[in-house]
């Protein structure tokens, strides 16, 4: 091969070889499907050159030489259809068909005209309608669609990738142009053609660098709030819409369509978990089995990030937990066919509140630059999530002064003591669930029940001997209580073996003292407890003044 051709094909194959590992990388890097487009069309580009080289070494072959240019065709095809994955994701359509169907058509056309009396001829100058023509028209519609972009966007990557485009079209429409350039540089004159090529490389990386930068803009900004009234005490239960148009809003960019923000159980009163693309019997068992805890924790001691890949066959990852939470977090998993699962945790200097669930069939879904972006905005959540905690946590402190202000004008105006007991319900009510509520008194040696509310419904009063139930244990100790869960286990600690016929799964209880000592010779305290009622068998989360209570119907003891 003389050098002319080694400037023709070797320099411009090299090129196209270099840019299909840069966009190799890119899509490595982003998980986008428009990079993915240009690295199949860049393959495609590259096989190109290397056919025409086979070609200049050997003798021609119109084999060879069609197959060549249906690799041009694939090309300018990924290069049409990446116009549209910028914007959506990818769905066939009827010009798809259409472009491909023209450009076969072509290249059959141009194989036609490069037989001369039956004889393939590789050099025929004087085609009717080149194959280059058509492809080059196709690549200046891309053009103008990535210029309209820009503008849409004000994105400088995307117009120098317009122009690079635009320029690479007229090049392959017109290829006398290049003329000049060899009678001014002689067959360096060929080293300029990949120019265009280039300038497509460095603008596919500035279009990486724009997407990211805004991405943190925008989700960053959209992440800051929960956009929820800070003046209001909003239960775990309304929250639920600003939470899920968190969720949504971060799995939008991403090629997965399923993921979960599963929170913690020591902030599930405040915070609720939700999910995209699972059933809510899925989260439910995420929750209730400890698989979220395991998985959070797990995120959290790893830096805030932890992979999973071929879950049913890997082994525990380290640290190691006490128990088989490994063990239920896999079932957990195997019963919805997840394989493979990423996960990020939502965390902040001082607290894990839990833990963002991506699960996905392939093994490698996020690219390391989608994964840092993804780490980043999780903090940014997180930092959020503690905001609203702390509003929260302050918001509540200032309706519990406003009801201690209410409580204490409501038994001064009365004198009844059941309306007392009634308005001290009703006004406990304005912040947290009263629906299961009873007060209590030790007098000698009964134990009156002067306030019995189950279900919202008032029981007739009662009493009982003392014995030894959790009542019992808050009148004899003059301390709260407050169970969250596993209540059997707690009434093994404390010493209490009452339990009723229908045990309750959660308890919440207070003194009632007087001065903070016992009232007087007849030792009067008094106790509360709340309980919201569910489905029996139900797990119970249960907590103080403005935590919801999940759980069966607690019964007084």
């Amino acid at each position: 091969m003389n050098s002319v051709g080694i400037n023709m094909i070797i320099v411009p194959g090299f090129v196209a070889l270099l840019l299909f590992l840069v966009f190799t990388y890119l899509y490595e890097q982003s998980r986008q499907d428009y990079f993915r487009a240009w690295q199949m069309g860049w393959a495609a580009y590259t096989l190109h050159y290397a056919l025409d080289a086979w070609s200049a070494y050997r003798q021609a072959s119109a084999l060879v030489f069609l197959f060549a240019s249906l690799l041009l065709v694939v090309m300018a095809l990924c290069i049409f259809v990446s116009t549209r994955l910028m914007r959506e994701r990818f769905r066939l359509r009827w010009y798809d068909f259409g472009i491909a169907c023209g450009g076969v058509a072509l290249a059959l056309w141009n194989l036609r005209e490069h037989f001369v009396n039956g004889v393939f001829r590789p050099n025929v100058a004087n085609l009717h309608f080149r194959l280059e023509v058509g492809l080059g028209a196709v690549l200046l519609y891309c053009s103008f669609d990535f210029f309209r972009y820009s503008q849409r966007k004000n994105s400088l990557a995307f117009k120098l990738l317009a122009i690079a485009v635009a320029l690479w079209a007229v090049l392959m429409i017109v290829p006398d142009l290049s003329s000049p350039y060899l009678e001014m540089f002689g067959n360096a004159g060929h080293l300029l053609g990949p120019i265009p090529q280039m300038l497509l490389g460095i603008a596919m990386v500035m279009v990486l660098f724009e997407n990211e930068r805004n991405a943190v803009q925008e989700n960053a900004l959209a992440f800051s709030t929960l956009g929820v009234d800070p003046t209001r005490l909003l239960s775990a239960e309304d929250l639920v819409p600003s939470m899920q148009n968190i969720l949504d809003r971060l799995v939008a960019p991403l090629p997965m369509g399923r993921a979960v923000i599963m929170i913690t159980e020591p902030w599930r009163a405040v915070l609720p978990s939700v999910q995209r693309g699972f059933s809510a019997e899925f989260l439910q068992k995420v929750e209730s089995s400890g698989a979220g805890e395991y998985i959070s924790e797990l995120a959290y001691r790893r830096g805030g990030f932890v992979s999973f890949r071929n879950l049913s066959e890997m082994p525990e990852p380290l640290p190691a937990f006490p128990g088989a939470r490994f063990e239920q977090f896999r079932q957990v998993l195997e019963t919805e066919r997840i394989r493979n699962l990423t996960a990020v945790s939502l965390q902040t200097r001082e607290h894990n509140f839990g833990v963002i669930l991506f699960p996905h069939a392939a093994r490698r879904v996020l690219g390391s630059s989608n994964l840092r972006l993804l780490i980043g905005l999780a903090l940014q959540i997180g930092l959020t999530l503690e905001n609203y905690v702390v509003m929260h946590d302050a918001q509540r402190r200032t309706k519990e002064f406003e009801l201690l202000t209410q409580i204490g004008q409501a038994v001064s105006s009365r004198l009844d003591q059941d309306e007392v007991l009634r308005a001290i319900q009703k006004e406990l009510g304005q912040i947290f669930d009263t629906s299961d509520f009873y007060i209590a008194f030790q007098e000698g040696d009964d134990i009156r029940f002067e306030l019995e509310v189950v279900s919202n419904e008032v029981k007739p009063k009662r009493s009982r001997k003392p014995g030894n139930g959790l009542t019992d244990y808050i009148i004899r100790t003059g301390q709260p209580l407050l169970i969250r869960a596993d209540l059997e286990k707690a009434r093994e600690r404390l010493g209490v073996n009452y339990v009723p016929g229908k045990p309750a799964k959660c308890f919440c209880g207070a003194p009632i003292l007087l001065g903070a000592k016992p009232a007087d010779g007849r030792n009067e305290y008094g106790a509360r407890i709340r309980v919201r009622t569910t489905r029996p068998g139900s797990d119970a989360d249960c907590g103080g003044p403005g935590v919801s209570c999940r759980g069966k119907r607690a019964p007084v003891h």
